[in-house]
Order: structure tokens, then C-alpha cells, then sequence
């Protein structure tokens, strides 16, 4: 495999062939291991995917985390990133094209500027380069953060929602209509089991690019960050 120099250019036709070859094969080696939590630049994912399985799953939702990784593809180290991919990449032709690729600089006003760190923004790689980069954030939230902060089976019945079901059933008995009515109406703004129950924990959790959301579903007595009231 050619090794190309530090200061090639993007606009090379060999340059982009040689980044299409790339993400071919990082393609097939890292896309099936990605979590499923992430949805950013992957095929038949996108922001779309994320916003439905949020809406799907995060059920008694009250707040959430956002995070936002500025400058996400200008500030990625490159030894970090080639110390990953060498975790699972044997070939160090294939990493020294890889480094080269990030290191190549580019041209603005016709001169010259190194690349320090960061992934060359609209390079063919850049994408999965950085979904490679934070794929240790997906792991470490789901085998680390999601089992440690799960909790109980299932949230305590809501009692004040099924005191309100127990009228609404009495008051079928006595064929009041209007009360049935008024009841239902007062139900529906309910839920059916308790949102504040301490003994149910859940995290939730899903990434697209470099933005990513954590829902923290429990009890407002719960230990999420410390004593309640407290920041």
C-alpha cells in the first residue's frame, strides 16, 4: 500500500480513492460492532431513528442530560484515534495512511495549515472516524452507567390514580354519568404508577454525532447525584 505524504492534498483524485477505500473497510470491520444507542452516520440511521426510539421507550420522561461535544471533528487527537483503531487493526500501513489522512493539513486562502489534531471536516473518513473515536462513551454508558443506576422491576402502583379508578367504578354503580365523566377526565391527567417511586431506577441513553441525551428515570428521592436538593 502506497504511504502518502503528510501534506497531500484533498483534492488528489488518488487521495480520495484511497479515503473511499478506507471507509470501506472501516465500514466493514466497526459497523457491526457500533452500539445500538448510536445513530449518527450510519447506514439506515440517522436523526430520525433517534427521535422515534426516544419517543418509543423514554416513557416518564421529567428531565434529561444533554451533551454536546464542541468542535467534535476539529479537536479529535490523532494519537488517541490511532491507538483505537490499533486496538483491533494489525496492518500499520493502514494506520500510517489513517494518520496521514489526519494530519494532511489544508488550504485556505492558498496557503498551507497543519493539522494538529481534529478530522478533516467533509473528509469521506471523517464520519466514522469519530463514531469510532466515541463508541468508547456508548460502552462505557452501557455497561457501566445504565447497569449501575437500574433499579426494581417495575415502578409502585400510583394511589391516588387508583383511588380515582375505585370511584369511577362506584360511581357506574349508582348510574352517574356526570361524575363518570368528570372522574375519567381527572384520571387521564394521571399516571398509572408512581414517577416519584425511589425504589425504580432507570437510565436511558442515545447518541447521534456528537450530540447525546440521558434520561434519568427514578424517584426524586433516588440517588442520582447525591441528596435531593442538592446540585
Amino acid at each position: 500500500m502506497r504511504e502518502f505524504p503528510e501534506a497531500f492534498a484533498p483534492q488528489d483524485p488518488e487521495y480520495a480513492f484511497a479515503e473511499s477505500i478506507g471507509l470501506l473497510l472501516l465500514e466493514a470491520y466497526y459497523e457491526p460492532t457500533f452500539s445500538g444507542y448510536s445513530h449518527g452516520f450510519r447506514p439506515g440511521r440517522g436523526c430520525h431513528t433517534a427521535l422515534r426510539e426516544v419517543e418509543r421507550t423514554w416513557t416518564g420522561t421529567v428531565w434529561f442530560v444533554e451533551g454536546d461535544i464542541s468542535d467534535c471533528f476539529g479537536s479529535l487527537d490523532h494519537d488517541i484515534m490511532i491507538k483505537i483503531l490499533g486496538e483491533n487493526i494489525r496492518d500499520n500501513r493502514f494506520l500510517r495512511m489513517i494518520r496521514n489522512m489526519l494530519t494532511a493539513g489544508y488550504l485556505e486562502d492558498w496557503r498551507y495549515h497543519q493539522s494538529l489534531s481534529g478530522s478533516p471536516q467533509g473528509g469521506v473518513v471523517s464520519p466514522i472516524l469519530s463514531n469510532i473515536y466515541l463508541d468508547k462513551l456508548d460502552v462505557f454508558v452501557e455497561t457501566v452507567l445504565i447497569p449501575q443506576y437500574t433499579r426494581g422491576e417495575r415502578r409502585k402502583p400510583n394511589t391516588e390514580y387508583w383511588r380515582i379508578h375505585s370511584r369511577i367504578w362506584r360511581a357506574r354503580e349508582r348510574g352517574d354519568r356526570d361524575a363518570v365523566r368528570a372522574l375519567r377526565r381527572e384520571l387521564r391527567q394521571l399516571p398509572s404508577c408512581d414517577p416519584q417511586d425511589p425504589g425504580y431506577r432507570r437510565l436511558k441513553y442515545t447518541r447521534y454525532a456528537d450530540d447525546h441525551l440521558l434520561d434519568p428515570a427514578g424517584g426524586c428521592g433516588s440517588t442520582w447525584g447525591g441528596r435531593r436538593g442538592r446540585r
